[in-house]
């Protein structure tokens, strides 16, 4: 494997302006004293890509909110993997800080769950502090957040819940007759296994395998594209529907979905070793690789008429499942682990290609460095992503996506780490 055509391939996801657009992103939105927490979190901009400034969600009802947490923690370890690809006004104290004040401001969302996404929160901020640092009480936020998750589990189903019926408006006026699982949650299983290993307690580790075990027979079709959300009975377990919550049609395959499957059952199987696991990943990535477009980036769903936006997070997602397919695959089948690395970094070049936005820079001013978002200020590394269509009731197409550039970078980090021998995970500390 030729790592320097590779890399070169991305080397944009290496620029300094990188790291700048989420130190400063997180300055900015982080609150003018640098001491009181941030009530409020980036998470995308206006749709139509008419404006690059980020939109901030309430982080009080937020599931984003630990992506630019992560992205904070992400150019921390880019310092110590390549350290002239963050700028040098940045040291490690000032980093460190950022990310635990941001982090700090969500403690309110750790204890009860309000839905699945704990891994999304705790995981990316807290999860990737205590590995990096050993730090004591991000190792008990990760555990709590790992507790939540197993208070939503339901152990006739095999599942936990993703979301109460109320999130979905056709279903909010009968909430004890529905059990909502959505493919997103497979992203959230890792944590449950990291916890098994922090507190050797196998119960979270067999939640999650089950949970991956329901979902290969309730979220994949025949023909391995996927199904969004799943309305199972709450005491049964018997399928009551499939349908879409943010792609086109129940019946069509949206990208992010797909991505998230690759990612989540890719992640099952470098914790459990399970064949399984691994052939689902292999064959909803083959899917995904099928149906791109001649651009390379993915649509914001496959089977919408085009032209259709694009949405990059999709992408970036699938790119780092196909990542930890290579991790899976070398041992037993080098030339296979090499086809699915040269596809993600593939699909990140035509994605840095199509949807990397202007470089950032600090100028030296008066009153000291000023940032300079480039053209049309865009805060956002990446642009062109989507969140949904108009069957959620919004249509938000077309912008950066907190995500999308989170998703980047941890390909990014994780190219680097494969190239310096470090493999999956690199910087454990415990």
């Amino acid at each position: 494997m030729d790592w320097h055509l590779l890399g070169d391939s991305v080397s944009q996801a290496f620029s300094v302006s990188t790291s700048i657009k989420v130190v400063e992103a997180a300055i900015k939105y982080g609150g003018k004293d640098g001491i009181t927490l941030p009530t409020t979190c980036p998470e995308y901009t206006a749709p139509g890509g008419q404006s690059g400034e980020w939109i901030c969600s309430p982080i009080k009802d937020s599931w984003t909110c630990g992506f630019l947490v992560g992205l904070l923690w992400l150019v921390e370890e880019r310092k110590r993997l390549m350290p002239e690809s963050v700028h040098p006004s940045y040291d490690s104290e000032m980093l460190v800080h950022l990310a635990r004040r941001w982090q700090d401001a969500f403690q309110c969302l750790l204890d009860p769950a309000p839905n699945h996404d704990q891994g999304f929160r705790f995981q990316l901020s807290h999860g990737r502090d205590f590995a990096m640092t050993g730090s004591a009480k991000a190792k008990q936020t990760v555990i709590s957040a790992a507790d939540s998750l197993v208070d939503r589990y339901n152990p006739s189903i095999g599942c936990i819940r993703s979301w109460e019926s109320h999130e979905v408006p056709s279903l909010a006026d009968d909430p004890e007759s529905h059990f909502l699982i959505i493919i997103d949650t497979m992203m959230n299983l890792d944590l449950l296994y990291q916890v098994s290993e922090m507190t050797f307690d196998a119960k979270y580790a067999a939640i999650a395998t089950r949970q991956a075990e329901v979902c290969m027979k309730t979220h994949i079709r025949p023909d391995f594209t996927t199904y969004h959300v799943v309305d199972v009975n709450p005491t049964t377990g018997k399928v009551q529907r499939r349908f879409t919550h943010q792609g086109w049609k129940d019946e069509s395959t949206w990208p992010r979905g797909q991505a998230w499957g690759i990612y989540g059952f890719a992640q099952c199987a470098l914790r459990t070793g399970r064949q399984d696991f691994l052939d689902t990943s292999k064959k909803l990535a083959d899917v995904f690789l099928a149906k791109l477009p001649p651009s390379g980036v993915p649509p914001w769903d496959f089977d919408h008429p085009r032209p259709t936006p694009y949405d990059a997070s999709a992408g970036c997602v699938a790119a780092r499942g196909m990542q930890m397919l290579y991790q899976l695959l070398t041992p037993e089948d080098p030339k296979v682990a090499e086809r699915y690395l040269a596809a993600g970094f593939k699909l990140v070049s035509d994605i840095l290609r199509e949807c990397y936005t202007p470089e950032a820079s600090l100028v030296q001013t008066d009153d000291g460095l000023s940032v300079n978002w480039g053209k049309a200020d865009w805060e956002p590394i990446l642009a062109h992503s989507t969140i949904s269509g108009d069957v959620c009731g919004e249509a938000r197409q077309d912008h950066g996506l907190i995500y999308a550039d989170y998703y980047l970078l941890e390909f990014a980090n994780e190219a680097l780490k494969m190239k310096k021998g470090l493999g999956f995970n690199g910087f454990k500390k415990h």
